[in-house]
């Protein structure tokens, strides 16, 4: 396993170890703790209702890492089979596909998360499946690129000249050659999705609003930005240090993305 890939299962490990278990109840209301300093009990400090800061940032990275899980479960994979399988059957089929894509592309991210989340109600998983799958289609569309320029290349072509069959060429020669590249763009749209999240749930289309969100707490906290910044930078320091790391870790290195093709 490649050190980046380690680095990701770590990070997402400390994530969801953070979603799971945090030092106080990050619901727990304490009026005469509210906007308490650093401190050994309360290290990032409290809100205006006294709710540990840690605590909430700490339940936000869980629901964020099961918006990313679903997100990725559905745009990856149900987009990159699209894509493959458009360029692999040709004709009608490919015509089809490329329509249906092309619909989820131009359709307003924010209309389906409204959708979805009225379908749904309000959880990390709605707005995951609603991201998840505003975003197959341009999956669908990189993948559906890659797979229609690998299979001229002379060894899909020998391939198919000794009988394998289209199926089995597209996992075993198309696939594998696509895998840099559509990495590539997972580690910029992991990123965006973060953003993507925390925007949802700053506008009410994330988790419940009572939830600890990254942009749930931005959007609660803005009142306070010039009495108390740091509750505001806090969440949106989570948001965007998510993002590069995943960003980071994702991404295939210079080396990878030119590494010849596997025959």
């Amino acid at each position: 396993m490649r050190r980046n890939s380690w680095g990701l299962l770590a990070f997402g490990g400390l994530l969801a170890f953070a979603g799971a278990w945090q030092p106080h109840d990050p619901h727990a209301i304490d009026l005469a703790g509210a906007h308490a300093a650093f401190s050994w009990a309360h290290p990032l400090g409290t809100d205006h209702l006294g709710r540990d800061m840690l605590s909430r940032l700490m339940l936000g990275a869980g629901n964020t890492v099961v918006v990313l899980a679903t997100i990725g479960a559905i745009s990856f994979v149900l987009g990159t089979g699209v894509g493959l399988t458009a360029a692999l059957a040709g004709g009608a089929v490919e015509t089809l596909l490329l329509c249906v894509v092309e619909f989820i592309v131009i359709m307003p991210a924010l209309v389906l998360a409204l959708t979805v989340t009225a379908l749904f109600g309000l959880t990390p998983i709605s707005a995951g499946v609603a991201l998840g799958l505003a975003g197959a289609g341009p999956y669908a569309l990189v993948a559906h690129g890659l797979a229609r320029r690998l299979l001229v290349m002379p060894f899909v072509r020998a391939a198919e000249a000794l009988g394998v069959s289209p199926l089995r060429a597209g996992l075993k020669h198309v696939l594998p050659n696509c895998a840099a590249t559509m990495r590539t763009y997972l580690a910029s749209d992991a990123g965006r999705n973060v953003v993507h999240y925390a925007a949802l749930a700053f506008l009410g289309l994330g988790a419940d609003a009572t939830s600890a969100d990254w942009g749930t707490m931005l959007y609660e906290y803005r009142m306070f930005i010039f009495d108390r910044p740091e509750l505001m930078l806090l969440a949106g320091a989570a948001v965007t240090l998510t993002s590069l790391s995943l960003m980071l870790l994702i991404e295939p290195s210079a080396d990878e993305i030119g590494r010849p093709g596997r025959a």
